[in-house]
């Protein structure tokens, strides 16, 4: 473990920290992110689509995806902060491991780990020469193929290449009657990804590596299924509620068919470079990370799954009552159907050094500094068919945005051994951060719906923040270990992305701020046969930044606005245990516990609501998390083996919106997956058939809403999918 940024036994470590080895992924057919969520307590993993990633840590999350915008968890890779939110979901496939740190980690993570920190390793260039190959066959054309060498090249010289290639035909069927695109299957997925990687150690004391990457990515529509509908005018049973316009055109029986009119797609092109420095000068180690990354990302989505109705709307009355045709036949299609465009391009420079002492002594300790540049571009487009003015052209509008940001940082931790078993550590970090943004809203012909047009305007603003923690642990015996702690974070201030005015784009929002009080103990017994971590906390979480897209009171178009809460408290126990009782036979699993509530927050007004959230639970805050796995392995004569391995998850009903909106919610929902393997005598080959969705459930992975919160529409998870997968080790 490095979570210390120092190698580290997990149970020795004070924190509550998930780690998933390499292996585990593997066995598990986990490829994403949504995967590590599922083997996390307390993590949760939505996506508004593949690029926006929504990533929550005990109820600490952000919904705000503008280039001014900045994630409530720090997810880095081999110790490189990923700040663009569209580079944070990537292929897993040559990691040792995944390391979930959670709670504030404002000391040696920085601004933005105030839910937590994700850092993803991977396999470093290897002094031994090792192959690896594997394929995988599935249903809905599922094709993947990977590989991995790596091995010396030269004296001292070491060298790595990983590729993967992931394909499927996808599983949504177009069920759109009289559509060009009619009886088509969507959804396909293609992606690429290269890591490669030289190790350089010309001696004991110094250790170079220079890592690459490239990913490209090209993916079809997803559908966005239509779940709620509720008055004024949208629970009319007609063209102006989706439900009913879903159902009428035979598009209501399934979540994986779709009557989209425009097809969708998702494409990425992802660089990124890091050299990586090391060099003990016996008191202590210098290490130096330089990284440069940039990302090419777009997309296009059927934001209603719902054809336009054929029925024209001109809201402005001038060809008569406009509720001839929003109160019409459902059958017409969908009066208020929206497509949505973005395109996305960030880059980042970050450099970072720090210097650590060695492990083992009385004091331990290490100091650092932290400088990062990044630049985003977004231009996001709405497009409304089927509503306008006497004209009868669609209402179209784009957003551009730009941000300039500046950030740097020093910090510095120590831990204590005062006495046998006991140790003291404290830490803190100076941050600082800056943000510049311009901002323009083009109507490009209709009605502004969403936008208003306003001409290129520009802001700046700028934040400082002092975080610090404090821990104690007592090793009671070997292998009990019993902790409390104080901690705090912050995540900096910014602006609205895709805003609908020129006063909302360059109002800035305060940065949020958490103070994390936790308890906890990891424990091992029988020969360590038993793990069991507990984790008890409650955080103190003031100015959160939340994310509404609403109505607001008097005006008669939406808006997307992000606003400051005053406060609100969270509290709530994870529990992590595994068990390997006898040769071959492994079971544990993981339970949370999250009660996440705002106490202070009166948000703007819309039409519909006063704006008074107190007492409501936070967006993507589930009440109840919990995974189990179990596995027994049988090993034959001939040293081959046959193994047969469950894995469930459970999570309750989550909300996403601040006002607890009974339409936007992931309803609870529970997932099986199974697999069996057999392992050659000589490890060198490995066959697993594997299962995910066993029982087939209908699942949300996401769900937003539309005119204030009237209309809501989810996206779903992947049905039963099984598969042959091959892997050949040398």
């Amino acid at each position: 473990m490095t979570a210390n940024r120092r190698e580290e036994s997990l149970q020795k470590i004070p924190a509550a920290i998930t780690a998933i080895t390499g292996e585990t992924l593997a066995r598990d057919n986990i490829t994403s992110l949504e995967g590590v969520a599922d083997k996390t307590p307390g993590l949760t993993f939505a996506a508004f689509a593949e690029g926006q990633p929504e990533i929550a840590i005990r109820g600490v999350g952000t919904k705000e995806d503008g280039p001014a915008a900045s994630d409530s968890t720090v997810v880095s890779i081999d110790g490189v902060y990923i700040a663009a939110r569209s580079s944070q979901v990537f292929d897993l496939f040559d990691l040792e491991r995944v390391e979930v740190l959670r709670g504030p980690q404002g000391t040696l993570y920085g601004k933005n780990s105030i839910g937590g920190s994700i850092n993803f390793v991977t396999l470093k260039p290897t002094k031994d020469f090792r192959m690896k190959l594997q394929l995988k066959a599935g249903n809905y054309g599922r094709m993947d193929a990977a590989g991995l060498i790596s091995g010396p090249i030269a004296d001292n010289l070491y060298a790595k290449i990983a590729v993967s290639y992931r394909s499927s035909d996808g599983y949504l069927r177009n069920v759109l009657v009289g559509s060009p695109f009619y009886g088509q299957r969507w959804g396909e997925t293609e992606s690429v990804s290269v890591r490669g990687a030289l190790r350089w150690v010309p001696t004991d004391r110094f250790e170079a590596m220079l890592s690459v990457e490239a990913v490209r990515d090209n993916n079809g529509a997803t559908n966005r299924e239509p779940v709620g509908s509720q008055g004024p005018l949208h629970n009319c049973g007609c063209a102006s509620d989706p439900v009913a316009v879903n159902i009428a055109l035979g598009g209501g029986g399934s979540p994986y068919t779709t009557l989209a009119s425009v097809e969708g797609y998702t494409r990425r092109n992802i660089f990124g470079a890091n050299l990586q420095l090391n060099y003990d000068f016996g008191f202590a180690t210098l290490n130096s990370i330089s990284s440069y990354r940039e990302t090419h990302y777009g997309y296009l989505e059927d934001s209603s799954g719902l054809p336009a109705s054929s029925a024209f709307t001109d809201l402005t009355g001038a060809s008569g009552n406009p509720n001839n045709t929003l109160l019409g036949p459902a059958t017409n299609g969908f009066t208020f159907k929206i497509t949505d465009a973005v395109h996305e391009q960030p880059k980042q420079y970050t450099q970072e050094v720090r210097l650590t002492s060695p492990s083992g002594g009385k004091v331990e300790w290490i100091v650092g500094a932290f400088i990062s540049k990044e630049e985003n571009s977004r231009n996001e487009g709405f497009n409304f068919p089927a509503l306008g003015r006497t004209d009868r052209l669609p209402s179209i509008s784009n957003s551009y945005q730009t941000n300039d940001s500046l950030s740097y940082a020093g910090y510095a931790q120590a831990t204590w051994r005062v006495a046998p078993g006991l140790s003291l550590t404290g830490g803190g970090r100076y941050s600082y951060e800056r943000k510049k943004i311009s901002s323009q809203a083009v109507i490009n012909s209709g009605l502004p719906l969403l936008l208003q047009a306003y001409p290129l305007s520009f802001a700046q603003d700028s934040w400082r923040n002092f975080s610090w923690k404090v821990i104690a642990d007592y090793e009671i015996r070997r292998d009990l270990l019993v902790y409390a702690s104080v901690s705090t974070g912050f995540k900096s201030g910014g602006f609205t992305g895709t805003a609908s005015t020129a006063a909302v784009a360059t109002k800035p929002f305060d940065p949020e701020k958490a103070t994390n009080y936790e308890i906890g103990a990891k424990a091992q017994f029988f020969d360590r046969r038993l793990r069991f971590n507990l984790a008890a906390f409650y955080t103190d979480y003031r100015d959160l930044q939340v994310t509404r897209f609403f109505q607001p009171a008097g005006t008669t178009f939406g808006q997307f606005i992000t606003e400051n809460a005053g406060k609100a408290r969270i509290k709530g126990v994870e529990v992590e245990a595994s068990a390997t009782p006898v040769r071959g036979l492994e079971f544990g699993g993981t339970f949370a516990y999250l009660d996440a509530r705002y106490v202070e927050f009166t948000g703007t007004p819309s039409t519909i609501v006063t704006g008074n959230f107190n007492g409501n639970r936070l967006r993507q805050a589930p009440e109840f998390t919990a995974s189990a796995y179990g596995g027994y392995t049988y090993e034959f004569a001939d040293q081959s083996s046959l193994g047969i391995r469950g894995t469930y998850k459970y999570q309750s009903l989550s909300y996403y919106d601040a006002d607890n909106n009974p339409i936007t919610v992931i309803p609870g929902y529970d997932l099986v997956d199974g697999s069996i393997t057999f392992t050659s005598s000589d490890k060198h080959l490995e066959l697993s058939l594997w299962v995910k969705n066993l029982t087939q459930t209908e699942y949300r992975t996401h769900v937003f809403s539309q005119r204030d919160s009237r209309v809501a529409f989810a996206l779903y998870g992947e049905p039963r999918t099984y598969g042959l997968t091959a892997t050949f080790k040398f």
